[in-house]
């Protein structure tokens, strides 16, 4: 079924999902390209299928019982992210996996750069963390950079948005060890002690975690660096504290 009009509700509604407010209200977000669209049809999330004028599906993907829509060329690269998009794109259904382990999370504070989230989460899965918490502030897990930058690990992934100090103050009684990440008062990675459950936290790129926040964990820690160094992007410093107490 070719589209051609963007006049056409399946058009309107596809060109709202590039904003937030219309992802939460559809419970519907967009990938693009094969590779994400193989992710989200494997985890069954996928509601429709949109290729390229004069393209057909890649042979690797199934719709099965989703629709396919075939959309005009010029419309499909102004629904599209990128600047040279791939030929296919897949309308998906929200459906986070909620934190059922807790022997190792990332909690995250006010991370507002997208591509910053994405590897995060992506660090997170290759690391074998149960989960990834998402404070106040942060990016919206489903805009379209982060998305592509998890490669697909949004769709393994549990993720839950919460307020930070009533998480925090659950996993303690729940006798999960939590570590904050500042440069003040803290202790070397290399110093500290692994335990069976454990979340650490990190912050906005430029602030680092709120100071009430820090307050509230059980210890602070640091990466240590050379003296030419002041300071690592967070999502390679998430991705060393990760690595350190992979699972």
């Amino acid at each position: 079924m070719l589209i051609e009009s963007s006049n056409n509700s399946n058009v309107k509604r596809w060109m709202k999902l590039k904003q937030k407010k219309y992802r939460s209200q559809f419970n519907q977000f967009i990938v693009e390209g094969e590779h994400l669209v193989l992710e989200a049809l494997k985890a069954k999330v996928v509601k429709e299928i949109i290729i390229r004028e004069h393209s057909q599906l890649p042979d690797s993907i199934q719709p099965h019982e989703c629709t396919v829509y075939q959309l005009k060329e010029s419309l499909f690269i102004q629904l599209a992210s990128t600047q040279a998009p791939q030929s296919v794109m897949a309308v998906c259904e929200m459906k986070q996996k909620p934190v059922t382990e807790m022997n190792r999370l990332l909690l995250l504070d006010r991370v507002q750069d997208p591509g910053n989230l994405g590897t995060l989460l992506r660090s997170a899965v290759a690391f074998g963390f149960d989960g990834v918490i998402l404070g106040e502030g942060c990016v919206d897990v489903y805009n379209e950079k982060v998305i592509r930058s998890t490669q697909g690990a949004i769709f393994t992934l549990a993720i839950e948005s919460h307020s930070l100090s009533d998480y925090i103050k659950r996993l303690m009684e729940q006798g999960i060890h939590v570590f904050g990440t500042s440069l003040y008062h803290g202790s070397p990675l290399s110093t500290i002690e692994e335990f069976p459950r454990m979340a650490f936290m990190l912050g906005n790129e430029g602030s680092g975690v709120q100071t009430e926040l820090l307050e509230l964990t059980h210890q602070n820690i640091f990466i240590e660096m050379s003296e030419n160094i002041e300071s690592l992007n967070v999502s390679i410093a998430g991705s060393i504290i990760m690595y350190h107490f992979r699972q």
